[in-house]
């Protein structure tokens, strides 16, 4: 594989064709002071190991007032990260489809290819699922032990009957998520090969994931390469995208750090809790943003690339 032309056509394919660069900011969505209230929480960081009882009182005092509200606020995130989830892989679809036409000599545009990627958004919500089913699985354990904590922690923060059990709970669910990782390797190998196989051969989920398989394990060897070699550029853009991230974290989370540092209390209220939001979402977006470029032009390569692929195995029609 001539690796200097096939990224060098990824570029020219993304520059020349610059609405490329508004699919990959889609498909990269994926991420004060105190309150004047007198019933903000506050905890006193400290070296001690005990739970305070006074601080499970200012929890309890806090959940009861701010409890429906943080509720509110986690629906409200769960929500519209389903909505960015979709969009994301709408633009996925989009960013294949449109290079794949592109390279054919059609013309593209922005809606044209969005609407393709929406045309088969639940197979592609299919083939993303499926894959990602263990880990997803894990989060899930993961959430219901943290509310078990918390549940705990507000029944009068006795933890007495309790330790054990949850550190054997989570010491063989670290062990799980270790021997999760080569599996995760795996998956984030195949997942663009099947996605590719999804939108261009028309196949169905269990096929795609199939097809994205046996395109992997005979390109092994050139699909590596070409991973060490976005592992290296995705590095430059991770430092320019902290570069640009990095205000917006402090002013998000700033003022609660500085205070965690000094020993001071605190203080959550309601301005600390949108504060927080506010913060997270700017984060997220200018991150999405300074990421479109590596997202589009990473995306156009490996549609290059598959399509060399497939021909040399002889799998251009495959079904």
């Amino acid at each position: 594989m001539d690796y200097g032309k096939l990224f060098r056509r990824g570029w020219e394919i993304v520059w020349q064709n610059k609405y490329l660069f508004i699919l990959g900011f889609l498909a990269a969505l994926g991420g004060g002071g105190g309150g004047n209230s007198g019933s903000n929480f506050n905890y006193n960081v400290s070296g001690g190991n005990d739970f305070p009882a006074d601080a499970v009182e200012e929890m309890t005092q806090f959940w009861g007032q701010y409890g429906g509200l943080i509720i509110g606020l986690l629906c409200f995130f769960f929500i519209l990260g389903i909505v960015f989830w979709l969009i994301r892989l709408a633009a996925v679809g989009g960013l294949i489809e449109s290079v794949d036409r592109i390279e054919a000599g059609e013309k593209m545009s922005f809606g044209k290819a969005f609407s393709a990627g929406v045309a088969r958004i639940w197979s592609l919500v299919g083939v993303s699922l499926l894959l990602n089913l263990p880990f997803i699985l894990i989060g899930l354990l993961f959430a219901g032990a943290g509310a078990s904590v918390f549940a705990t922690a507000m029944d009068g923060g006795s933890f007495a009957g309790a330790e054990r059990t949850f550190g054997i709970f989570f010491a063989c669910l670290g062990l799980l998520v270790c021997l999760l990782i080569p599996l995760g390797i795996v998956i984030a190998i195949v997942q663009p090969f099947a996605l590719r196989g999804l939108m261009l051969k028309q196949l169905g989920v269990v096929e795609s994931i199939r097809h994205g398989w046996q395109v992997v394990r005979n390109n092994i060897g050139d699909i590596l390469l070409l991973g060490i070699a976005f592992m290296v550029i995705g590095f430059l853009f991770g430092l320019v995208t902290l570069v640009f991230t990095i205000p917006f974290a402090f002013l998000a989370a700033g003022p609660f750090i500085m205070d965690a540092f000094r020993g001071n209390a605190i203080n959550f209220g309601v301005t600390e809790v949108l504060s927080l939001a506010f913060g997270g979402i700017c984060l997220g977006l200018v991150g999405a943003a300074v990421n479109s470029v590596l997202t589009a032009y990473r995306s156009a390569t490996v549609t290059l690339a598959y399509h060399q692929f497939v021909q040399k195995d002889g799998l251009e029609k495959a079904v």
